[in-house]
């Protein structure tokens, strides 16, 4: 997954991009029970890449209210966006 990066906006005033850390992912496959790659290909939902910006918002310091309703509610857009330029390291 290396490469990958939310662009996240909420009301409260973040404006930022944040990179896919392994916490990040590791704490999404344990909230959905399978991995990331495969969700992203097979079964993608928005509750999905909201639950990896709510992750990642925690793990990089941001004070967030729990998952749910109230966290959703901050939101203004969370997007996908991936550098061309990021060398992956991942295994075939």
């Amino acid at each position: 997954m290396d490469g990958l990066s939310l662009k996240i906006k909420t009301n409260d005033g973040v404006d930022a991009t944040y990179t896919l850390r392994p916490r990040t992912i590791v704490a999404f496959e344990q909230k959905f029970g399978k991995g990331l790659a495969r969700l992203f290909s097979e079964d993608q939902k928005m509750e999905h890449i909201y639950f990896l910006a709510w992750q990642s918002l925690k793990d990089n310091g941001r004070v967030v209210k729990p998952f749910g309703p109230e966290f959703l509610d901050t939101l203004e857009s969370v997007e996908m966006v991936s550098d061309p330029n990021s060398e992956s390291t991942e295994i075939a």
